[in-house]
């Protein structure tokens, strides 16, 4: 809370950040990745790849970078594939 992440289900699956990931990946590593997950559910159990609250699943993050206590870069994503620029972090650095 302190950073004022931005959080809740309207943060999550929303259309371009699958569209994001359907155009990242192509259609065998999808299915690999949901292979990987169904076989993590089944070894160790759904409940047990989620985070004990709920809640911590529906927080964003965000990338800071600071010189000493001082922050040079703030960039708080606002949903799912809202990453800071590797160009904005490289220019701060």
């Amino acid at each position: 809370d302190a950073l004022r992440l931005e959080k809740g289900v309207k943060t999550m699956w929303n259309p371009p950040a699958v569209e994001n990931m359907m155009g990242r990946n192509d259609e065998n590593s999808l299915k690999a990745l949901g292979e990987a997950y169904m076989a993590a559910a089944k070894n160790i159990g759904f409940q047990k790849l989620a985070p004990e609250d709920i809640k911590d699943t529906l927080r964003q993050g965000g990338t800071f970078v600071f010189k000493g206590e001082v922050p040079v870069l703030e960039h708080y994503d606002s949903k799912v594939g809202d990453n800071c620029e590797i160009a904005d972090i490289l220019k701060v650095l």
